[in-house]
């Protein structure tokens, strides 16, 4: 009878675990995702950066531009058109992030590079709607919708970059296995981790000090019955060796928010066609600040050599 007891208590427990996970992680609040709150981060971190924005906002070279996906959620982004574009580039935030995260990038392509930009917001983050945080799973099939607005909003004619950050990194990789429309001619996966499931055993491990198994499983099958995804179905590396778009990684080897072996094992996995700058001492997706020039140039060649 005691050993029941016990038994029940532990089924009880993780469960209950399993809700809390939920909660702090994919349902967690959506205050962090205000753009508010990023543009007080970069009020005080690139003032200049801002100002550069809000002057093209009032300015009116800036269009508030929505999407409305499959479950009828509204998408918003921010879309900036280039004179003599010579392409297009779709900017994807990472957790807890926004459009205005991708400032430093959207001035990069913009003015370095001469493309058309679209920062976007995903869902449930910022100015889209949205239940859920989808760790870039659900979310590649919005990015894919958006990579065909964008086509139409800006030029066809002109290739289109995906290039994402932490989870928006994954989501672009994740874009990638599912199939790009035609337009879609590279890839950029700036800190991106392998999957949800890898993600989220780093954090528990980092931060609370817990495997894996069996709570973050339990969470993971949770998620797959509320939601139709499973941590580890939300991949970026499942199929990546059979994709021929070009990749190219940018990983700090001192990123403590997803460790620099999740940017070694797509390296690997995807083989071909794929390119890793490895940012010495670099933390996590701050490259283009802490070494822009190189940052400009590791991506203007690689872009050099995919779109030509």
């Amino acid at each position: 009878m005691i050993f029941a007891i016990i038994g029940v208590t532990i089924v009880i427990f993780i469960v209950a675990f399993a809700f809390f996970l939920l909660r702090i992680s994919i349902y967690k609040d959506t205050v962090g995702r205000s753009e508010e709150n990023f543009r007080k981060i970069f009020g005080t971190e690139q003032p200049e950066t801002l100002s550069w924005f809000d002057v093209l906002r009032s300015d009116g070279k800036v269009d508030d531009h929505y999407i409305t996906n499959p479950k009828g959620e509204r998408l918003h982004a921010y879309l900036i058109p280039c004179q003599e574009a010579k392409g297009t580039v779709i900017l994807v935030h990472g957790y807890t992030g926004c459009s205005i995260q991708t400032l430093p990038h959207a001035r990069l392509y913009l003015e370095k590079f001469h493309f058309n930009v679209a920062m976007l917001d995903l869902a449930h983050h910022a100015s889209s709607d949205g239940h859920v945080t989808g760790m870039g799973w659900p979310d590649r099939l919005d990015v894919l919708q958006w990579a065909s607005e964008v086509n139409r909003y800006f030029d066809a004619s002109l290739p289109v970059v995906l290039h994402g950050l932490s989870m928006g990194g994954a989501c672009v990789v994740m874009c990638a296995e599912e199939g790009l429309p035609a337009c879609v001619k590279a890839v950029v996966d700036d800190s991106g981790f392998t999957s949800a499931f890898a993600e989220f055993s780093h954090e528990m491990k980092q931060k609370m000090h817990l495997p894996a198994f069996p709570l973050l499983h339990a969470a993971s099958l949770l998620c797959k019955i509320k939601e139709g995804w499973s941590f580890m179905e939300a991949s970026s590396i499942k199929t990546l060796e059979n994709v021929e778009i070009p990749l190219l990684i940018i990983h700090g080897d001192a990123d403590t928010r997803v460790p620099v072996s999740e940017g070694k094992r797509i390296l690997a996995t995807k083989k071909k066609n794929v390119e890793m700058w490895l940012v010495e001492g670099g933390t996590h997706i701050n490259a283009i600040t802490e070494q822009p020039e190189k940052y400009e140039h590791v991506v203007s060649d690689f872009l050099n050599k995919a779109l030509r």
